[in-house]
Order: structure tokens, then sequence, then C-alpha cells
């Protein structure tokens, strides 16, 4: 009789069709999910700095706003969606966007020129990029530069610097907010009494340049008014004809105690007029004002047949000094730009040894052109002007702007230039002033950087990552063999049951 063979059992694929099934459910509610949080808007921000999400400040503070504020943003967000380095500004506008005390509107300035038209209107000059912030008539502009911040750490032990990125729009977009809901200003004032220059006379376009950077301009008489506002952030006296009194010295001095900043616009004066009182200002902070009238004598470095117009030099910062307020200037040096003056007084450093001064830190900003370097010039000072005769000045550099700041007055700042009419509305906008304009602009921000104003006191997000940092060859090869080598040897040894299983009779 035949034995009985034992019946083996029937191979089946039924845990494989399982793992199929499972495997596509998976996947099913992975892609699911993704669509849901991309409706939903959700964002998981993991970076050590939250570099991705509004912060707590912000939102608390937009949640408790019951006025409307227009937001425009001159650039197309889809493009930005695209750009991996501007994330951090992609997701800052769409989180800004869902506040409902917030008017969103995002364009592309080329593709709506007419809304870029009734924006520059506000006394703006825009730029792609940039973010005009506006409620109840009151209006921010916020430059497209400013949204990121480059800080490179200086060499030290003969270590590498390193360079950062950090996203510091938050605190900029969300102090604008605040300044536009408040009316929080920086006021630049132009003094009056003295037959000054005036605003509605000579710098309409100043006023609306000054708008741009976030100051507002407005006129200060002191003979009507025993001190100086609270919120003067600069004061500017531009081209007087006479000196002030006593009283507004006194004035002016009190300023000066606590903090504040001025720039002395001197034009050349003809009248037997002496500045006595501004005098004694400026020499509080190591400057002395020449009665004079700058001229070239060599014809290369004028233009012709004028020689109180004429080609100078922007005076470069050592690397150690404290202050640097040309360097920016270099670039527009490197675009054809030639340093220039027109009618220009000029002024000298006195020097702190021996005077109880170390506390004041003076430098120059523009001088005559030394040719061959030996510290002299072909520019002459030639007298003009003052009750009594003065020397012609010869056979030196003129220093023909100058700044000073005094530690022992609340790093209080002032600036000389001798002329005032290089920024009026005849000569603001011409190619010679390029240099002239944009230094002045430059001594603004060093006294008054109109961003304090729009400060909401959030810092700087750094564009960091978690990262893994391996010290040694020996912890590399740990770390490879934990992380690398052990995953594979788990997952030959998986497939090899896998294989023997599947195979098996």
């Amino acid at each position: 009789m035949a034995k009985n063979e034992t019946a083996k059992p029937k191979k089946t694929h039924s845990f494989t069709a399982a793992a199929v099934v499972f495997g596509a459910i998976a996947l099913a509610i992975v892609v699911l999910i993704n669509l849901m949080v991309s409706r939903m808007n959700v964002i998981w921000d993991m970076t050590p700095t939250g570099i991705y999400k509004l912060t707590e400040p912000t939102k608390n503070y937009l949640n408790s706003l019951d006025k409307k504020i227009n937001f425009y943003f001159l650039f197309n967000m889809d493009v930005l969606s695209t750009d991996t380095d501007s994330m951090p500004l992609y997701n800052a506008m769409k989180e800004y966007s869902t506040f409902d005390c917030i008017n969103f509107q995002a364009f592309d300035p080329d593709d709506d020129p007419e809304k870029v038209k009734e924006l520059q209107e506000l006394g703006f000059s825009l730029s792609q990029g940039d973010i005009i912030i506006e409620c109840e008539g009151r209006s921010r502009h916020i430059p497209a530069y400013s949204m990121f911040e480059t800080r490179t750490n200086n060499v030290t032990d003969g270590k590498n610097a390193t360079t950062s990125i950090y996203f510091t729009g938050e605190n900029i977009i969300t102090g604008a907010i605040e300044a536009v809901v408040t009316g929080k200003e920086a006021k630049i004032y132009f003094l009056t009494g003295h037959s000054e220059n005036t605003i509605s006379g000579s710098y309409n376009n100043l006023k609306k340049s000054l708008s741009s950077h976030n100051y507002v301009a407005e006129t200060l008489d002191l003979a009507s008014s025993s001190s100086v506002p609270e919120d003067a952030a600069i004061i500017i006296v531009a081209a007087p004809k006479s000196d002030i009194s006593a009283s507004e010295l006194a004035a002016l001095n009190s300023y000066l105690d606590r903090g504040g900043n001025i720039c002395f616009w001197m034009s050349p004066n003809e009248d037997k007029v002496d500045y006595t009182n501004i005098d004694s200002i400026l020499k509080d902070y190591s400057i002395s004002m020449d009665y004079d009238r700058v001229s070239e004598t060599d014809p290369d470095l004028h233009v012709p047949n004028e020689p109180t117009s004429f080609r100078c030099s922007i005076v470069q910062a050592e690397q150690t000094d404290s202050i640097d307020l040309t360097s920016e200037l270099k670039q527009f040096v490197d675009q054809g730009a030639m340093p220039f003056m027109m009618n220009s007084r000029s002024f000298a450093p006195i020097y702190n040894e021996g005077n109880g001064k170390q506390h004041i830190t003076t430098g120059s900003l523009l001088q005559t052109i030394d040719k061959i370097g030996d510290g002299s010039s072909t520019a002459v000072g030639e007298p003009f002007g003052g009750s009594k005769p003065r020397d012609r000045i010869t056979d030196c550099v003129l220093d023909l702007a100058m700044f000073s700041t005094d530690s022992g007055r609340m790093n209080s700042k002032i600036m000389v230039m001798g002329n005032g009419e290089f920024m009026d509305d005849e000569n603001i906008y011409q190619s010679y002033n390029v240099i002239s304009v944009n230094l002045q602009l430059s001594v603004f921000s060093w006294m008054y950087d109109s961003d304090k104003a729009l400060d909401f006191g959030i810092g700087g997000k750094e564009r960091t990552f978690d990262e893994m940092i391996i010290d040694s060859a020996s912890t590399a090869k740990v770390i490879s063999v934990v992380f690398i080598a052990v995953p594979i040897v788990i997952g030959l040894i998986g497939g090899a049951v896998w294989l023997r299983r599947r195979y098996s009779e």
C-alpha cells in the first residue's frame, strides 16, 4: 500500500498582497494630509530661530488693532515663492495677509504702473520689492534691501571670518505698522529766523526725499519757543545770514546736552557778520569755521572760468575708526560720479591735545584735493565776510565738510558743510551733487537712523539650521557606521530573510 504523503501547505501571497495594500493606504494618507495642510496654510517651522513664522509680539499686536492698515508689497508672490533664499520673506507676507486688520495687496510694479504712480504721489521713490504701509493718511516706505541683513564676524585668532544672514523684515514691518497707527515720526526741524534757506522756498524736493526715508520735515522758530521740541531727531541750520541769539544758543546747547543732532550748512556770507554763538557750538566740538570762500587755482580741477566750483576728495575712514560715513559713497564713484563742491567755505579741526576734550571725536568728510600727497592743495581760502580782516589760507588741504560727536553729552552729534545750496531744489538732483547729497543722507542715518522710529524690538532671525559637528576622523567613522553601514546591513539581512521565506518549500 502506498504511503500517504504529508500534504504541503500551499504557498499563498496573502502577506505580500496585504503589504501592498497597506503601503498604498499609507501613501494615500500622506498625500491627503499634505493636501489638507496646504489648503489650511499650515506651516511647521523646524528652524532654530523660527525664521518662517511671525513672532508672538507681532501676532498679539496685530490681533489687538481695530484700525485698517493698507499693506502694499511691490512684488509678485508667485515668483517669490520659487526663491528658496526668500522663503522667510514669502512666509511673512503670507502671514501678515491673514490678519483682519491688514488689507494686503501684492503686485508686480511693471504690471501695474498706475498703482506705482499713485503710491509715488505719497512722496516715495519706489523699487521692486519695496513695501508701503498706510493708515489714516500716514504712510511708511520700507525698501526691499532692509528685509535681510548680512553680518560678518571679525577674524580673530587666525580663524576665518564667518558670514550670517538674518531676516530683519518682521521687526521693520511691524514697527512701520505701529508708526502709521500711532503717528510716531522722526522729525527734522529747519531753524528759521536768521534769513536761512527755508523748506518751502528752497527744499521742497528735499522734503519729499526725507519723506521717502521716513523723516518728517518741519520748521523751528526758537525766538517764539524757549526749547527744542522733544521729538526733534535732527536740526538743520541752512545758510543763515545772521547769528543765533544767546537764548537760542542756550536752547540748542540744552538740546545737545540730551543727545541732540545739528547740521550746520554754512554757505559763505559776504556780509560783515560774525557767527559768534554758532562758532561757540562748533568749538565745543573741536571744529573751527573759516570766514572765507574756497577757490581752486588749478584749472584742471575747476569748472572753466568758475574757480569756486571745483572737484574735491572724499575722506575715507581708517579701518580703526569707529565712525565711517563715507565708505558707501564708493559705489557712486565706481559708477562715474565725481565729488564736487561749489561756493563753499572751509573749516579746520581743533586738536584735542591739552584742551580736556578727549571725549570728542572729530573727522573730515570732504576736502580739497591733494594732488601730490604732501598735505598741500592748490585750492585757497579767500577772505570772505566777517567783521574783521582774515588771512588768505594757502598751501594746505582745506576741510569742506566735517563731523563731530561728544560722548560726554549723550553722544550728541554735529555736522558742518561749507555750502547750504547743495540740497536745494535747483541742485539736489544734479549729477554733480550725487556725492554730496548721499553723504548728507549717510550723516542723517548716523545721527538718527529713521528705522529706529520703526523698531518694534524684534531681533533679526538668523537663517541657520540644526547641524551635526564632527570634530575628528574617529568620530566620523563611528557616525558612518551607525548611520550608514548599520542600516545597510539590517536592510540586507531583512532582504535575505524575505527571500528565504519567499522561496522556501
